[in-house]
């Protein structure tokens, strides 16, 4: 071969040796592609798993009592935590929480530095711990939802989707934005189940106790301060009935007497602490002798106490002291005059040998309470029955409202009063016209209505000592106007309903501790970041 041929045939052939210098092989290329393909696949499944809810359903976030539950079912109890704290403390919420700001960046406590979204997960967990576990104790009873449960749950899930559609939201896309991220029809729907199947079975165990006659009489005279509540005025005496503020100053000061109080300021910050010690002796004597002079005024003598009670009073209170009712204090239980004045006032009230017209008085944590004694309430009478048809007025501040309610009242009223004027004739109108929808399906019947239980002028009415089967009347409420009529006092004997369920209530916590005491619940710290807080 000449050389110009195989100068011209090396041309024509590919330079292996240097391809394999400044490149790589085609199945390395393919390699890294798939590679790559199968990170992005990965980072797109990782990312699509998150925001679709994946990992809120099938991670443990938490083990309750032997179970793992999900971040989804803690959002649920984390969720009605807040809402049950929420409803407790509504009227002063803003001064405990700030709303605008996300829990889990307000400290709840200080020392710990745990926030307030670690106190409602541990609220929701500690309370998922019982559900649990009655839930269990349920099962393994055997017991089952019921037809009514069912109902129930199929009602409140139809109830979300109605909200959820009057607001633009598909039903899974309101519960996650109700309860959290992940949250849908499904793990609400089993959360439901869990909590109705927990709940049905606790009611059916606190409703199965039963008690004699002879529990009741035993129990009574065993703790009568239990169940018993006490009549009495009270009064406090405290140190701003005495302190007053000096207001007034000298306006011809100069330079020279603010110097003279400068070098006077150590001098006198030496006995300040001495004066501020007699001050408070000499304030704490004039409570006492105030205290005392009233008790001993006013023995045996209720005008009297009330007389000294507004005599005494601090201006912004005299008003409310014109008024005799303001310090009288009504069928008081032992343990709320604890709560409200202290055990020792709660004591001397509570003691048996009391007696109408007996005064003391006691030191409190600023002062003293003053305190008259009218009576006790032994709640040895029976419970009434009523009926009544409600004109409901949503804005009892409109007049116009109001007065057009009150008309259809009288007017109700008045065709009972032409017709047969029997129980059975009311109960009709009551079906016709009353917008009370608990109580209009049974003519407007409420039976055994507890003392207190109703709205003040509902209450006054059915309790009247004059009160007679057969008796009407209108009155008007917060609710609107009500038609009333008085059936009986043939219900419970307000006692025996206070003893029996006094019984039950210890009967059915020591049922709960039996089954919840021991049970225990463990945080996932990696499932726990799935929830939402």
């Amino acid at each position: 071969m000449s050389a110009s041929r195989e100068k011209s045939r090396r041309k024509e052939q590919p330079d292996n040796a240097g391809s394999k210098k400044k490149g790589m092989s085609k199945g390395l290329k393919w390699t890294i592609v798939v590679v790559c393909a199968v990170l992005v696949i990965a980072v797109i499944t990782f990312f699509t798993m998150l925001t679709s809810g994946f990992f809120v359903n099938h991670t443990t976030a938490a083990v309750v009592d032997g179970h793992s539950i999900s971040p989804a079912m803690v959002n649920y109890f984390y969720k009605d935590a807040y809402n049950t704290f929420y409803q407790n403390y509504s009227s002063y919420i803003s001064y405990i929480l700030d709303t605008t700001k996300a829990l889990d960046e307000q400290v709840y406590d200080q020392d710990t530095g745990e926030t307030w979204a670690d106190y409602f997960t541990d609220e929701g967990l500690k309370n998922a711990s019982q559900v649990y576990a009655i839930h269990d104790e349920a099962i393994k009873k055997g017991y089952t939802l019921t037809d009514d449960d069912q109902s129930s749950i199929d009602s409140t899930i139809a109830t979300s989707k109605s909200y959820a559609t009057s607001y633009g939201y598909s039903l899974d896309a309101f519960l996650a934005a109700q309860y959290g991220n992940g949250c849908n029809e499904k793990n609400y729907r089993s959360y439901l189940e869990l909590t109705t199947v927990a709940q049905s079975y606790a009611k059916q165990i606190y409703n199965g106790f039963t008690y004699t006659q002879d529990d009741l009489k035993t129990e009574y005279a065993a703790n009568p301060n239990t169940y018993d509540g006490v009549d009495f005025r009270v009064f406090p005496v405290t140190a701003s009935l005495f302190t007053t503020t000096d207001t007034t100053s000298d306006s011809s000061s100069d330079a020279s007497s603010s110097a003279a109080s400068s070098s006077a300021a150590s001098s006198s910050a030496a006995s300040s602490s001495a004066d501020t010690s007699a001050a408070d002796a000499e304030v704490a004597a004039k409570e006492e002798a105030m205290a005392s002079s009233m008790a001993e005024a006013a023995k045996g003598d209720e005008q009297a106490f009330i007389d000294q009670a507004y005599q005494n009073a601090s201006s912004d209170t005299k008003d409310s002291y014109k008024d005799d009712a303001y310090s009288l204090k009504s069928d008081i239980r032992y343990s709320s005059a604890t709560s409200s004045y202290n055990q020792d006032l709660a004591d001397w009230l509570f003691d048996s040998s009391r007696q109408n017209g007996d005064t003391t008085y006691i030191a409190g944590n600023d002062g003293y309470f003053v305190a008259f004694y009218v009576g006790r309430e032994t709640h040895d009478y029976n419970l009434v029955n009523v009926r009544h048809i409600l004109i409901s007025v949503s804005d009892t501040t409109d007049t116009t409202a109001m007065d057009t309610a009150k008309a259809k009242a009288e007017d109700l009223l008045a065709q009972y009063e032409a017709g047969d004027k029997t129980e059975d004739a009311f109960a009709a109108l009551a079906k016709a016209n009353s917008e009370d929808t608990g109580t209009a399906s049974n003519g407007g019947l409420y039976e055994n209505v507890v003392p207190g239980a109703t709205v003040t002028s509902f209450n006054d009415w059915c309790y009247d000592s004059a009160r007679k089967p057969g008796d009407t009347g209108v009155i008007e409420s917060t609710y609107g106007y009500h038609v009333m009529y008085f059936v009986n006092a043939d219900g419970t004997n307000y006692r025996d309903y206070l003893v029996e369920n006094g019984l039950r209530s210890g009967d059915y916590s020591d049922w709960t501790t039996s089954v919840t005491g021991s049970v225990t619940y463990t945080q996932n710290a990696l499932g726990m970041r799935f929830t939402t807080k």
